[in-house]
């Protein structure tokens, strides 16, 4: 069965950014009920990075909605099989599916369908990822999805030689720092196997694109391991901590104002000094300084 919402890609903190696609609109009909409706793809825009919970950065819409039933709110997340239909219908109809129209998100409802559904724990727990990015800008309910997360993974048998069971338990070692459960996100950090994921990229004389691949994928998963243990050491319950961010995303944040004093220090040693002129290195930006950055980013068009 086609999965609509899975993108596998998107769970590694950097990956190559796939083909822009035009937007493209698709009648479809509601298996339960019978509604017909007009659906409209999103455009597939330009990833530049990730944020530390996965939420890719570009110009498209993240994450991308869903079909959804007029009527009755079924969200379409892959092409429901004839046999599952009246199991649909009987959980559609429910006041509890009713309830999660009016209070939740769609990928939040998503996750709901896939757990009634009997979906996996790979596809179940990437929905509800999602559905922690459609509550930005609404802090009570991202804490309640990203704590839900915590608990749905915690039930999930670990799969230590599988990437894909590491990207998840680094999302939710994420939320655990942003949530500033730092004792928990660090005692699971602890069971992540790092020398499985310290490993040597091969030639291409020696191994194959998928090999290398592979081996990139550890390392890039080695790397943000090590950048989450640093904020967890030191407290950091930012969503977006510059040291967690594509260097284009962290640069444009330099020139922000009200920084904390981490990302001050952060910005003189790693990123502010090569754009300012005349900055002296190894000492935090002063405001005119940053002034000046921003001043060159406005002139620039960054």
């Amino acid at each position: 069965m086609r999965k609509m919402l899975l993108a596998a890609a998107l769970l590694l903190p950097a990956f190559a950014a796939s083909p822009a696609a035009a937007q493209e609109k698709v009648s479809m009909k509601c298996p339960v009920g019978g509604a017909s409706f007009n659906y409209v793809r999103p455009a597939r825009g330009a990833v530049v990075g990730l944020r530390p919970d996965g939420r890719p950065y570009g110009d498209s819409v993240q994450p991308a909605p869903l079909p959804e039933c007029p009527d009755n709110g079924l969200v379409l997340y892959k092409d429901y099989e004839p046999d599952e239909v009246e199991k649909l219908a009987a959980f559609v109809g429910t006041d509890a599916y009713k309830a999660l129209r009016q209070n939740d998100t769609q990928y939040y409802r998503a996750y709901k369908l896939m757990r009634e559904m009997g979906e996996g724990p790979d596809d179940y727990l990437w929905a509800l990822l999602q559905a922690t990015w459609e509550a930005d800008g609404k802090p009570a309910l991202r804490k309640r999805y990203q704590e839900e997360l915590v608990s749905a993974s915690s039930d999930v048998p670990a799969r230590t030689g599988d990437i894909t069971w590491i990207g998840l338990e680094g999302r939710v070692i994420d939320a655990l720092r942003e949530l500033g459960r730092f004792d928990e996100a660090s005692a699971k950090l602890a069971k992540i196997p790092m020398l499985w994921l310290d490993v040597q990229i091969p030639s291409a004389d020696t191994a194959d694109r998928e090999e290398i691949l592979a081996a990139k994928q550890r390392r890039v998963w080695l790397l943000y391991f090590r950048q989450e243990q640093a904020a967890i050491e030191r407290k950091d319950s930012a969503k977006e901590p510059l040291d967690m961010l594509p260097k284009s995303i962290a640069s444009a944040r330099c020139a922000e104002k009200g920084l904390d004093e981490f990302s001050r220090a952060f910005c003189a040693g790693t990123l502010a000094k090569a754009a300012i002129p005349g900055a002296k290195p190894g000492a935090a930006p002063t405001e005119a300084e940053l002034e000046a950055l921003r001043r060159k980013r406005e002139e620039s068009g960054r």
